[in-house]
């Protein structure tokens, strides 16, 4: 008999994992149920080119229906509103049931919304799929004053792209820095920098008291008293994994869905991956839940090749970028966990980068530089990363020499 996949979730980490899975097993039937009535796109440009017209929809998508259908996987729209884990079975809201032998979730994040009053709901935007870029760039045409609410990755790629049609952007953070969450304040403090350089505001370690519809304006009261005006409102405040579906079954959750080096989840045939999987990482010996490009397509092609029955680990290091005017943010590794600290450059025009050391092993590194000045160290940081290389220090703080003499060491 032939197996059935079921993919839930139409994004990256599910087109790559359909694909792997052909690739190691020619039988079997591949289903991938997603919620959009789109195939599955690149996201990451959504809050860049796609806004600034350098790309269009068609330049998004990852495949045709041509080489979905060539490769025999299936792809529905539908949207699944219960599962059975024990009878191994999905449900539509009209009572559809999908069966399956093994079950990929890969539903991914959602954007946390603000807490507003009922009347103002439908006046914050969000970004977070290309229906709500279409409409962020439709409706920004006619606007001037935008207000983001959220300084992280997605909120300051946002005022970059805005910054450049020329239009007065103002973010507030409600943190003492920056992209907070994951990036180093010395970075965090560059990036700043070039914002107030090309014109944005930026606020932080405030909070919104209110926000007042006024007419087609809005006011926003901060916990200063102070008051900003503006004539329209995107907020960028974090997501959450996709999890709702799952929360009375036997799934076992921790932010996200919990499964091991191989994709595996605590319920037999059923796996996660990308921004949903809160994963263990045998590097780092702990579970990480990461959101980016690099991470939804390798962790899907693992997902792939084990539901395949090829068994493998997943070990990659973790790896995120940010393209913000005409710098470019790399991060590799973790930045959480270290004894030391070491700068390499000082000069964001040749690149900055800094390196996150414990026991003289890299756990992880941040750069910034103009495109193209830190992609190659980043690069060649993990590689060392990933082997556990004791590296000499003066080698990573020496901008005149190069780092592949430590992996030539």
């Amino acid at each position: 008999m032939k197996n059935n996949i079921i993919i839930l979730g139409g994004g990256q980490a599910g087109i790559y994992a359909a694909r792997e899975i052909r690739q190691n097993d020619s039988e079997s039937n591949i289903k991938i149920l997603g919620e959009e009535n789109l195939l599955p796109y690149e996201r990451p440009p959504l809050s860049k080119d796609f806004l600034l017209d350098k790309k269009n929809e068609e330049d998004l998508y990852f495949y045709s229906d041509e080489v979905l259908k060539k490769e025999n996987i299936d792809f529905e729209y539908v949207s699944i509103t219960k599962v059975d884990f024990e009878n191994k079975k999905l449900f539509t809201k009209n009572d559809e049931v999908y069966f399956y032998d093994s079950l990929l979730i890969s539903t991914g994040s959602e954007n946390k919304k603000l807490s507003l009053d009922n009347n103002l709901i439908n006046d914050v935007y969000y970004l977070r799929n290309l229906e709500e870029a279409k409409t962020i760039k439709d409706k920004v045409l006619n606007k001037n004053k935008i207000t983001i609410i959220g300084g992280g990755f997605i909120g300051l790629e946002i005022a970059s792209s805005l910054s450049q049609l020329q239009k007065k952007v103002t973010v507030i953070e409600i943190g003492d820095q920056l992209m907070g969450r994951i990036i180093p304040k010395q970075i965090a403090d560059l990036v700043q920098n070039i914002h107030l350089e090309h014109g944005n505001e930026i606020i932080l370690n405030k909070q919104i008291d209110k926000i007042i519809k006024k007419d087609d304006m809005y006011e926003i009261l901060l916990n200063d008293n102070s008051l900003i005006e503006t004539d329209f409102l995107i907020a960028g405040i974090g997501s959450t994994p996709s999890v709702k579906l799952f929360e009375n079954t036997n799934l076992k959750l921790n932010n996200g869905i919990t499964t091991n080096q191989f994709c595996e989840t605590s319920i037999k045939d059923v796996y996660a991956a990308g921004d949903v999987s809160n994963f263990y990482h045998p590097l780092y010996e702990r579970n990480i839940r990461l959101e980016s490009y690099q991470h939804a397509q390798n962790h899907g092609i693992c997902a792939g090749k084990n539901i395949a029955g090829v068994k493998t680990e997943y070990t990659s290091i973790p790896w995120m970028w940010s393209d913000q005017f005409n710098l470019n943010l790399q991060l590799t590794g973790i930045c959480d966990d270290y004894d030391e600290i070491i700068e390499r450059g000082n000069d964001i025009n040749n690149g900055v980068i800094y390196f996150f050391l414990k026991n003289k092993i890299i756990r992880g590194a941040c750069g910034l530089g103009i495109a193209g000045k830190v992609g190659r160290d980043i690069r060649i940081t993990s590689k060392l990363t990933e082997k556990n290389t004791i590296v000499d220090k003066q080698i990573l703080s020496d901008q005149n020499l190069k780092l592949n003499k430590l992996i030539q060491k």
